[in-house]
């Protein structure tokens, strides 16, 4: 995960500058791409910041439409189309559409034949480490290193 810290945009000739004044640091084989890297985050940080601002002006919009599918939920008829009136704007919904989820694991299990079952089944690792034992968790679970956290900031 890279972590931008906003700073004014560089030019290539501050960039070249900032390369020959950081020799006296001893630079590694990936100066360059590091360099690069940092650039390009501070030209980038002003766009974010833009973004965030649009963001926050978006949020209204979100609260509002949150509110009337909301409503528009509620209303009777799951299989009809839905219409609410504004004075200069109108709502339209669709038919309710379908949601499915597993009511017997058990019998699915029994239907596949434990073979198939086992090669689709899906289980949290949020679960098992609330039913299992840390040894039976360890015998079952394996752990292996993520990516680094990389932050690039200006040499002083």
């Amino acid at each position: 995960m890279l972590k931008f810290k906003t700073k004014p945009k560089v030019s290539d000739d501050q960039i070249e500058q900032l390369a020959t004044a950081a020799k006296e640091v001893e630079a590694s084989p990936w100066a360059e791409l590091v360099d690069q890297v940092g650039a390009l985050m501070e030209e980038a940080n002003p766009i974010l910041e833009q973004i965030a601002a649009l963001q926050q002006k978006l949020q209204p919009l979100a609260e509002k439409r949150a509110e009337l599918q909301k409503i528009m939920d509620s209303l009777p008829g799951d299989d009809e189309t839905q219409r609410l009136n504004g004075t200069i704007f109108r709502a339209d919904a669709g038919k309710k559409g379908n949601s499915r989820s597993i009511k017997d694991m058990a019998l699915v299990k029994k239907f596949m034949g434990a073979d198939t079952f086992m090669k689709v089944a899906t289980v949290k690792l949020g679960d098992i480490d609330k039913y299992l034992v840390q040894d039976q968790r360890d015998q079952v679970i394996e752990t292996s290193r993520t990516s680094r956290v990389v932050k690039v900031a200006r040499i002083p």
